[in-house]
């Protein structure tokens, strides 16, 4: 194939007249290729254009993965099936050509300049790059099935060479170099030809000076490199190169690991670049790399020290000093402050029915026991060594792995179901100042998923406190339904029907602003009027009684008693 598309069509054919004709894969599960099958059912059917049974597939997407798989012709004959002979698949194709350094890194894109390869330039007194300088070899790449076998390489488009590999100096300076490749796919006259890639002088980056020794020397440092914490530090390293340098800042902590320092690193670093001055070639960038620390916790200390580097490849810098060692100036800092907490939160180790607390902590200088550091344990103050119910504090031990920083062990022996309720903190102090990490027992023994043991006096004080409340509501809301049954609505039908319950006196002697059912009597008359009226409720009752009973379900109206009321009788009317 050129490119991605087959160059030649293939044929399926049959003399036979058969049906189904079509392309299989044998083995293709078994090399995992997973692309082919689709290919192969997507064959043209052909036989009424040719007057016989044929497929073909002709200009389909090929990978390269194919090769060494096999296909065969199959078709159905007969209620059988018939197979011609397998043929192994050969993909044959040859990829653009990329120039490449001896350790196979491309060349550097640089924007709006296209590719760019360095060659080593050592100036003279004249300015001018001398040809001691190191040479640089180059490769010409190439993907191809059979391997390429012919090489051409072309100096600013005219051939200067043949052969996979070329070694240039500083005499390809301002010049463009490509190559071209081929495996006997193409005409010689039209081989592939790779990108035109440009070699620039190259002088190696390098750190002139720093800022270190000043620094040590000066406020916010005390002695022996010490500095307190919350402290600023501005570091700075002055460098040079072509082409433009990149500076690393790196930093080995006490216990060794060599990592990148807090501040922004190579090409998104911070720099102020410097005019050129003197016998200084124009080609040559000198800068200064700022980095500026704010030193917020222990972490902070270690050896920093910067690296210049040259991107001459797109593999990894060339840098001095090394990226994982410092030359001979370097920054060091010793951080002191207060005690405070480690990244790492308290945890526990649990045997059997005993378990060990860690708490882990930083300070400098660290808490001497026994007064500077303690554990509290329901206000109860444990010292390293003292026990208090079935807990004693260990010892308080340094931790090998992050600078400045320690942990604190606390035993317990046995666990108890109620120790998940215990109230612990870590007390810390130094000159600087002091710290409580509070230890929360409940997570770290899992009492979110069994909420059984002794309950905290607080929360037994709550609960009985709701439960008392809730007492006195039932009994006022039984008091006001009681009350409430006792005081019936007047207003209602019913009670208006029952009115002879009552006293006499409540029907004559009301409040002043109560409303009345009947007009007010002269008390010499009042006996009459009482049993009539009393008469004449009984007679409604009467009344309403045989109503329901005719007609259960029917709203029955009495209009009247006494179809006109006089003195002495009472008129009533309701409706029911």
């Amino acid at each position: 194939m050129h490119g991605t598309p087959t160059k030649e069509a293939i044929y399926c054919v049959s003399e036979a007249p058969v049906s189904q004709l079509r392309f299989v894969c044998t083995d293709c599960l078994e090399k995992n290729i997973t692309d082919m099958v689709n290919v192969l059912n997507s064959a043209q059917d052909i036989t009424r254009r040719v007057g016989f049974p044929a497929v073909t597939l002709k200009d389909i997407a090929v990978n390269t993965n194919w090769t060494g798989a096999t296909i065969m012709c199959q078709a159905a004959l007969n209620g059988g099936t018939v197979d011609s002979s397998p043929a192994t698949v050969d993909v044959r194709y040859l990829r653009q050509p990329h120039v490449v350094d001896s350790n196979g890194q491309s060349p550097v894109l640089i924007g709006n300049q296209g590719y760019r390869f360095f060659v080593e330039c050592v100036r003279g007194a004249d300015g001018l790059c001398q040809q001691s300088g190191r040479r640089k070899t180059l490769k010409c790449d190439v993907q191809s099935n059979p391997p390429a076998t012919q090489y051409r390489w072309l100096k600013n488009g005219s051939p200067s060479g043949t052969g996979a590999e070329i070694t240039i100096g500083t005499e390809m300076i301002g010049q463009s170099i490509q190559c071209q490749a081929n495996n006997g796919l193409h005409d010689e006259s039209n081989m592939p030809l790779s990108q035109a890639v440009q070699i620039d002088p190259y002088s190696s980056a390098k750190l002139l000076k720093d800022n270190f020794q000043k620094l040590q020397s000066t406020s916010p440092f005390l002695a022996s490199n010490r500095i307190e914490m919350n402290q600023q530090v501005n570091m700075g390293c002055e460098v040079e190169g072509n082409p433009r340098p990149i500076v690393y800042w790196r930093m080995r902590k006490p216990n060794g690991d060599v990592v990148d320092a807090a501040c922004p690193q190579g090409l998104e670093g911070q720099y102020q670049e410097l005019p050129p001055e003197g016998g200084r070639s124009a080609n040559i960038v000198r800068l200064t790399a700022l980095c500026s620390l704010r030193i917020s916790n222990y972490s902070y200390s270690g050896q920093y020290w910067c690296a210049a580097c040259s991107q001459v490849s797109q593999g990894e810098p060339e840098c001095s000093p090394s990226l994982e060692t410092p030359g001979t100036s370097s920054l060091n800092v010793q951080v002191i402050g207060a005690p405070s907490n480690s990244d790492a939160p308290p945890s526990i180790e649990q045997r059997g029915n005993d378990a060990t607390v860690l708490v882990h902590y930083c300070a400098e200088p660290m808490p001497r026991p026994p007064r500077e550091i303690v554990f509290s344990i329901d206000q109860n103050d444990l010292q390293v060594g003292q026990s208090w119910e079935n807990f004693r504090f260990d010892s308080a031990v340094t931790n090998n792995t992050v600078p400045n920083c320690y942990i604190a062990r606390l035993s317990i022996s046995p666990v108890r179901e109620e120790d998940q309720y215990r109230r612990i903190a870590l007390k810390l102090q130094n000159q600087f100042g002091s710290k409580q990490i509070p230890v929360s027992m409940d997570a770290l023994l899992g009492g979110d998923s069994a909420m059984v043991g002794r309950m905290p006096t607080f929360w037994m004080y709550i609960l009985i406190g709701v439960a008392a409340l809730l007492f006195v509501i039932c009994i006022i809301a039984v008091c006001v339904r009681r009350r409430v049954k006792d005081h019936p609505d007047y207003n209602e039908p019913k009670t208006k029907a029952n009115l002879n319950i009552h006293q006499e006196n409540d029907y004559f002697e009301p409040p002043p602003n109560a409303p009345r059912l009947f007009a007010q009597h002269p008390p010499e008359k009042k006996r009459t009027t009482v049993a009539a009226f009393h008469e004449g409720v009984n007679y409604a009752e009467l009344e309403l009684k045989r109503g329901f009973a005719a007609q259960p379900s029917s709203t029955v109206s009495i209009s009247s008693v006494n179809s006109r009321p006089h003195r002495g009788t009472a008129s009533v009317q309701s409706v029911v």
